[in-house]
């Protein structure tokens, strides 16, 4: 009967490792187009201030700061995502 119980405990650290990584590469695919929007704004800046030498240059820093913010919030979501984790393990282990 142990064995049992300990294999069902097994099954459910596994599936938080499992929900813990998902997590991570739902994030990690969420940077991957943050990035490849600012990429593509700042290509099209570029593009708009070489025929315009005049262009502010505001709309750069305003995509800097976009992507600075997507930064934050996917980073606090890996660290709930993390902290849950941590949480599960104690929880599994009587900690």
């Amino acid at each position: 009967m142990d064995e049992i119980a300990d294999i069902v405990r097994e099954i459910g650290r596994q599936q938080g490792e499992n929900s813990y990584y998902r997590a991570c590469y739902d994030y990690l695919k969420q940077l991957q187009d943050s990035v490849s929007q600012a990429f593509d704004d700042l290509c099209q800046f570029y593009q708009e201030a070489t025929f315009n030498p005049s262009c502010d240059s505001w709309p750069a820093h305003q995509v800097a700061e976009r992507l600075r913010w997507s930064v934050y919030k996917l980073g606090e979501q890996e660290t709930k995502a993390q902290l849950a984790l941590v949480e599960l393990y104690s929880l599994k282990n009587g900690v």
